[in-house]
């Protein structure tokens, strides 16, 4: 119910373009996934490939949450990648998550290895 009412709440703030990193950021990092090595997401967010055991997000199973040894497929802010921000030119082609959202016009995320 607490989730629900966070998530609620959460749009109002933010509106509808933030209703992803919304769900995402209320989801509680539980003991027995991170002992896995992964992160409590949305299962659906989560390709199936790099899905661990069900069961490591209890507290929240019943929400459909579950433990994934990657980060939610909507999940597109460059820190959420292990990247930051930087001027474009700044680092490698190969480096650079494209994808990222949240860095400044002229930037790039770059990857942080």
């Amino acid at each position: 119910m607490k989730f629900l009412l966070f998530c609620a709440m959460c749009i109002l703030v933010y509106g509808n373009s933030e209703d992803d990193f919304c769900e995402i950021d209320s989801i509680e990092q539980e003991d027995p996934c991170r002992r896995e090595g992964g992160l409590c997401t949305v299962a659906e967010d989560c390709p199936s490939d790099i899905r661990a055991s069900t069961g490591l997000c209890p507290k929240q199973q019943k929400d459909g949450i579950e433990c994934c040894y990657g980060v939610s497929v909507k999940e597109t802010r460059c820190r959420k990648h292990g990247g930051e921000c930087f001027s474009k030119g700044y680092c490698s082609q190969s480096l650079i998550y494209e994808e990222a959202s949240d860095c400044p016009e002229g930037n790039d995320c770059c990857i942080l290895v």
